[in-house]
């Protein structure tokens, strides 16, 4: 059975640049090289770090609370990643509609086509409740298009993201 890998959950095992499978004698040796290179914060940490491991019962309670123990569910920062993720849904969602709820059009306005600047044609009559032959009722507006003349209903939705006034 292949033995599990200890998680360094508060990196001790890095802050005296030691594996998790060295002996007690080399983390003794490792302290000694570290604490030399050290000063405030960082020889804190170094300490620290040696109280634990060069405990037995420390260094083993230590080595499974970094099996046991992590989760990264309980991690906050799990928690706000998943927030950040759903409130850029949100708004890649809803951002298209909230910039076209702006746009609306009065009977009279020439219509324009945003991508190719080509006239569209002129509105007629808007309804906030128009129904359409496919069975639904949706605010539309009755255009009289600029090739040929002739009147038809567009849904609102499609002109506001299509077309803009002149």
């Amino acid at each position: 059975m292949a033995k599990r890998k200890v998680l360094d959950v508060r990196g001790y095992y890095r802050a005296l640049k030691v594996s998790p499978e060295v002996p007690q004698e080399e983390v003794r040796l490792a302290y000694a090289m570290a604490k030399q290179n050290a000063a405030g914060p960082q020889l804190k940490r170094i300490e620290l770090a040696f109280e634990v491991l060069n405990s037995r019962e420390k260094r083993k309670q230590y080595d499974t609370e970094g099996i046991a123990k992590f989760n990264p569910l309980k991690s906050p920062w799990t928690l706000v990643g998943a927030i950040v993720v759903l409130v850029a849904s949100v708004l890649l969602l809803w951002i298209p509609e909230i910039r076209m709820r702006g746009k609306r059009f009065q009977p009279g306005q020439t219509l324009v086509e945003t991508s190719t600047r080509r006239e569209f044609g002129v509105i007629v009559r808007v309804e906030s409740t128009h129904r359409f032959p496919e069975g639904i009722t949706a605010p539309g507006y009755l255009v009289r298009l600029a090739e040929g003349g002739e009147e038809r209903w567009f849904p609102a939705i499609d002109l506001q993201a299509s077309c803009e006034t002149r």
